[in-house]
């Protein structure tokens, strides 16, 4: 073999003693472990490494394995109780090392990986804590009340294992006996006596109380009934003052809603006799007012043309009444500038006129001539021109009949031959 091959393997020996050695001072704790490494560069308590591994330099350094696992210590002691009594105290302790690096730092140089001293160390303490505090209760407050006595225990030691970075994970009591166990008999025999005194007393109590529930009850019920009665009475006695009282008000309902009922028919009439007002007002009155309107109209033009007929009427009436004012004033006034003989003449004029119109009264009548000589109609001709003679000289004050005999008179003054003229 030539020399450079020997060196090659030398050297790969030589890198591979050191992988081992390094290998070899590399620590990785368990899972319920923890290292505490001390030495250059880990300070002065050094430092906890739990679930990551890390070198340990050789010579310089050193790493101490710290278990985490619970420890269970069964914990057995004879103490005296407060009254004197032996007992005998058995209990379970559960404890293990705390997770915090300053619990394992306490814990590590103490214990390091022997379970077996912290064992004995937690017998130890938990055993002088209970006796120490099971002297200061009475042996019936221990049988009665255990959970005191754990509590008591488990506050007390607490703080002394939390110094010796420990956890108390749980605490609890087995079993408590007297030592010679007649006291915890007896306890038993007075307190199940006391029991039974106290059950008696429970049941009779409760045979009490359910007696008196039962007569209460029944009073209740015998009250409830009561009641029911007097409430049924009353309700009977409102539900017949209610139909007395309807019986009362029907009447008044009745008039009261045949009133209502009439008012709405008045209603019904007033808009039936409002519509039909209306219907007549639209039908009859306003063509009736319109056709009076329309008569209005046409009285009133009639009433202007008769007013205006009658005007001209009046109007014409006094033209000719005016005319023949003025004919009779001339024609008086001729009258009055004629003489007597000329008046005279006017009415001799006139005068068979006058005569016939008084004897036409006659013609038509039946005359029986009986022993007169002068005939009836020539008789009544006479009296009726004496008469129509009076009434001219009443009605015109003219004096026919004196005229003529003054005219008579006048002519035999004139005419001494006795002769009458003749007016022309």
């Amino acid at each position: 073999m030539s020399e450079s091959l020997w060196t090659v393997v030398i050297a790969v020996g030589l890198l591979v003693i050191i992988v081992l050695g390094l290998m070899s001072r590399y620590r990785v704790p368990g899972a319920e472990e923890a290292f505490i490494v001390t030495g250059t560069g880990k300070g002065h308590q050094g430092k906890v490494y739990r679930g990551t591994g890390t070198f340990v330099l050789p010579v310089v350094q050193k790493s101490t394995r710290v278990r985490l696992t619970s420890i269970k210590a069964d914990l057995d002691t004879k103490t005296p109780a407060n009254d004197g009594i032996e007992l005998t105290v058995r209990g379970v302790a559960v404890v293990k090392v705390g997770d915090a690096p300053e619990a394992i730092l306490k814990a590590g140089p103490r214990f390091g990986d022997d379970l077996a001293r912290v064992n004995a160390l937690v017998t130890e303490q938990l055993s002088g804590e209970l006796r120490s505090i099971v002297g200061t209760m009475t042996a019936k407050s221990i049988l009665v009340d255990r959970q005191a006595l754990v509590d008591q225990v488990a506050r007390s030691v607490q703080e002394t294992l939390q110094n010796q970075g420990l956890v108390l994970d749980s605490f609890s009591i087995n079993d408590i006996q007297d030592t010679d166990g007649q006291y915890f008999n007896d306890l038993a025999a007075r307190e199940r006596s006391d029991q039974a005194a106290i059950a008696a007393r429970s049941r009779a109590e409760a045979h009490r109380v359910a007696e008196e529930s039962r007569i209460a009850n029944e009073q209740a019920v015998i009250e409830q009934q009561r009641e029911l009665d007097i409430e049924r009475e009353t309700a009977r006695e409102a539900t017949d003052r209610a139909r007395a009282e309807a019986d009362a008000v029907r009447p008044l309902v009745e008039a009261e809603r045949r009133r209502i009922q009439v008012e709405k028919d008045n209603e019904v009439a007033e808009q039936q006799a409002r519509l039909r007002e209306t219907q007549l007002d639209a039908e009859v009155r306003r063509p009736a007012e319109a056709e009076l309107f329309a008569a209005q109209q046409r009285a009133a033009a009639k009433k202007a043309e008769i007013t205006a007929e009658a005007e001209a009427k009046a109007t014409s009436i006094r033209i000719t009444g005016e005319a023949e004012a003025e004919a009779l004033e001339k024609r008086a006034d001729a009258l009055g500038r004629l003489d007597r003989v000329g008046q005279l003449e006017l009415v001799l004029d006139k005068l068979p006129a006058i005569v016939a119109a008084a004897t036409e009264p006659l013609a038509d009548a039946n005359v029986t001539l009986v022993g007169e000589s002068l005939h009836p109609l020539a008789k009544g001709a006479g009296t009726g021109l004496t008469s129509t003679l009076e009434i001219i000289k009443s009605t015109t004050g003219i004096d026919v009949a004196g005229m003529l005999t003054a005219t008579a008179g006048h002519t035999e003054d004139d005419d001494p031959d006795g002769a009458v003229t003749q007016p022309t």
